[in-house]
């Protein structure tokens, strides 16, 4: 999928209006929505009358039995993660077998003492050197499954400077853990593993909503634009449909991967069909300009 997606683009480049490579382009993403996003939700498994989740916490917080998430649903996690990353156009992560045990740890601290910490007391029932170290430097949600965890960290719409999305995205992690209990989710991103170029992300940005066709459910209330660049006093235009789009912009805050952008454009996402375009400009202090169409689909497996 990945590899169609880097040829396409290339084709793309030569004529970026060929009516058949756009229909390719829609169908590539449908397909890539299928596999990568729809097939990695844990779902629920209808058994007669009654209906079982496909994965539920086998460890208990009174022996401070850690439990653990087995491989199939650690590889849909993993899958669900480099969906966003990939669209967005950043490199996949892994997700590494200490890591993972070590959020697990963490989650089941939080379990048992059914809070949410960054810093975890060691007082705490279940404490431990390993959770201690994995709470610092991971993303916490709580009473959603790890799959939907993945993209309550994209959407991350309560929070104005966006910090989990932002690491989410970062395109200098390569090696991320993940844990999760009954109600706790752990998920190790804050990694900066991978080689740098430093020059790429100077001329390159990462946006989400990204540059072509997205599912209309990632339109979330939230849109941000990363660059290594100044971002103070850039410039937001958009347009639907050649209509313009007001949208309100959030105070610039730094310390979450790259320098960010981040507002909430007033659209109506309920009245977006499949086709609409929405063109996205950004002018930097260096007059320095960056477009981008997010092009919208619809689709139900």
């Amino acid at each position: 999928m990945i590899k169609a997606q880097q040829i396409l683009a290339i084709e793309k480049k030569k004529d970026a209006y060929d009516k058949k490579l756009n229909e390719i382009e829609l169908k590539l993403n449908k397909e890539n929505f299928r596999k990568n996003y729809y097939e990695t939700r844990i779902a629920i498994i209808e058994n007669g009358n009654k209906k079982i989740p496909e994965w539920e916490w086998n460890g208990n917080t009174k022996n401070c039995y850690k439990g653990d998430l087995p491989p199939y649903i650690i590889q849909k996690i993993e899958d669900r993660i480099n969906f966003f990353r990939v669209n967005a156009g950043v490199p996949p992560i892994y997700l590494d077998s200490q890591l993972n045990d070590w959020c697990q740890r963490a989650a089941l601290a939080m379990e048992s003492n059914n809070r949410l910490m960054h810093e975890l007391p060691k007082n705490w029932t279940c404490y431990s050197p390993e959770a201690s170290e994995a709470a610092l430097y991971s993303l916490l949600t709580q009473n959603i499954n790890p799959s939907i965890a993945i993209t309550s960290f994209m959407d991350d719409f309560k929070n104005p400077s966006l910090g989990n999305r932002r690491w989410m995205l970062y395109p200098f992690s390569m090696v991320w853990g993940v844990g999760s209990t009954k109600s706790k989710c752990v998920l190790w991103a804050l990694d900066d593993s991978r080689i740098k170029d430093t020059l790429l992300y100077k001329t390159s940005f990462v946006a989400w909503p990204y540059d072509g066709y997205i599912h209309k459910m990632f339109l979330f209330k939230k849109w941000s634009f990363s660059i290594n660049q100044n971002l103070s006093d850039a410039k937001i235009t958009m347009m639907i449909n050649k209509s313009p789009i007001s949208f309100t912009a959030e105070k610039l805050i730094d310390g979450y991967g790259l320098p960010t952008l981040v507002w909430t454009p007033s659209i109506d996402i309920s009245k977006l069909k499949e086709g609409d375009n929405i063109n996205v400009s950004i002018k930097l202090k260096n007059n320095k300009v960056y477009t981008y169409n997010v092009k919208i689909f619809e689709y139900s497996p």
